[in-house]
């Protein structure tokens, strides 16, 4: 019996935790790398990679790689990463454009969603002859788009899964796009493209280079950090307590409203007497503290404390409103500690990729100390740093481990 659920366990389990980790899509030669040659139309040398324009159009030049200070078509922009990178134009005469396609590694997953990122810039100088028929050059250097599809075969648009602006940048920049397949996809395909809607077709070009993994991220709607309940309830009590009074003596009859007036002038006078103590700003002397380490005779330098009832708009670094009290609890200590510096850390589960774990702790890091600043505590005592999921607090494989590691923090860096 042991030796079969050993065996059970070696087959089923390694499966299951795998299914359980967000799915990376390796991109294949992501930087573009071959040897610098002009497109041409008998081939398109470029590994991993296919041209598709002659499913599309007739006697059309392949795409152009570029790089190792060749200076193809007096193209000077240097590779982003690697040693050279892919040219794509468009063209007025010939009403055409150029695109290529990769077979993924694994499908794109129907009702999943994806990140993918790329560098992208445009060259002011880009001059090529249209065909072999017109030997003048031309120079192709207005903005174009990069538009991605999800494809079922090589060459097939079957769905537009992103598209950027018009690139109008010389510097190398990074693009990431976000998608959502209606079915699974085994191609991907970059398509150079006219701005649209298309009043006419025009020259233009796009560089593309260092191309990251496609990776699953959450979908708008699912929260990356945990929302965990308001556990205060005498702000409720309190309101209660008020209305009661209020509806007993909008009765007409004088005798209940005689009944009714020891519990009225109660009621009012402890609202009455809250309200000299607060500061203006907000209210804690009247509420259960939220944050008990936080306290100035308790914290020590390195300590890390774990905010409570933070709360994000869903895969946004938006605060929501009922996140206030607990800002506005460390808000007041560190206006009644003037010594105190802190740092806020934001941290995440391992479900997205990691370049999307940084970039969003980063950002819920950041919003949670501009209100601070705003609240008028100086920059030089609220450092933001984003961990995104270096730093786990228990293990990922369970709901209740992910929610325990998606968090914001405060770490004591100095008391006095």
């Amino acid at each position: 019996m042991k030796r079969f659920i050993i065996v059970f366990m070696s087959i089923v389990l390694p499966g299951v935790f795998a299914i359980a980790q967000n799915q990376v899509i390796h991109i294949k030669n992501p930087s573009f790398e071959s040897n610098p040659t002009p497109g041409g139309i008998n081939g398109f040398l470029l590994p991993d990679w296919h041209d598709c324009a002659p499913y599309y159009f007739n006697d059309e030049t392949a795409p152009d790689i570029h790089g190792n200070g060749t200076n193809i078509f007096d193209v000077k922009t240097k590779p982003q990463e690697g040693n050279t990178f892919l040219g794509m134009v468009t063209r007025a005469k010939r009403d055409s454009w150029e695109m290529v396609s990769q077979q993924l590694t694994s499908p794109l997953v129907k009702g999943k969603c994806y990140e993918f990122s790329i560098h992208l810039a445009r060259s002011n100088i880009y001059n090529s002859n249209v065909d072999a028929k017109d030997p003048k050059k031309h120079n192709f250097n207005s903005p174009i788009k990069l538009r991605i599809w999800g494809s079922t075969s090589p060459c097939k648009k079957t769905q537009l899964l992103a598209q950027t602006d018009l690139i109008e940048n010389n510097e190398w920049k990074k693009f990431t796009l976000r998608f959502k397949p209606k079915r699974n996809y085994y191609f991907i395909m970059l398509e150079a493209f006219f701005k649209t809607p298309v009043l006419f077709p025009y020259n233009g070009n796009i560089l593309l280079d260092n191309a990251s993994d496609i990776v699953e991220v959450p979908c708008p709607g699912d929260e990356l950090l945990a929302k965990i309940d308001i556990s205060d309830p005498e702000p409720v009590k309190t309101i209660k307590t008020y209305k009661k009074p209020v509806i007993k003596t909008s009765v007409p009859k004088k005798h209940e409203t005689k009944k009714t007036e020891p519990k009225k002038s109660n009621n009012p006078e402890v609202i009455v007497k809250n309200k000299p103590k607060e500061s203006g700003n907000s209210d804690t002397s009247q509420k259960k503290k939220i944050l008990k380490k936080l306290d100035k005779d308790k914290i020590t330098t390195g300590q890390t404390i774990k905010i409570e009832n933070l709360f994000f708009e869903a895969d946004s670094s938006n605060i929501k409103p009922e996140s206030y009290p607990v800002l506005d609890e460390i808000y007041d200590f560190l206006k009644n500690n003037p010594n105190v510096i802190i740092e806020i850390g934001g941290h995440t589960n391992d479900i997205p990729g990691t370049d999307y774990c940084n970039r969003l702790s980063t950002a819920r890091a950041k919003k949670v100390a501009e209100y601070l600043y705003h609240k008028g505590i100086p920059k030089y005592r609220i450092k933001y740093k984003g961990y995104g999921k270096k730093q786990p607090l228990v293990n990922n494989r369970t709901a209740w481990g992910r929610k325990q590691n998606q968090r914001v923090e405060i770490k004591i860096l100095r008391i006095g």
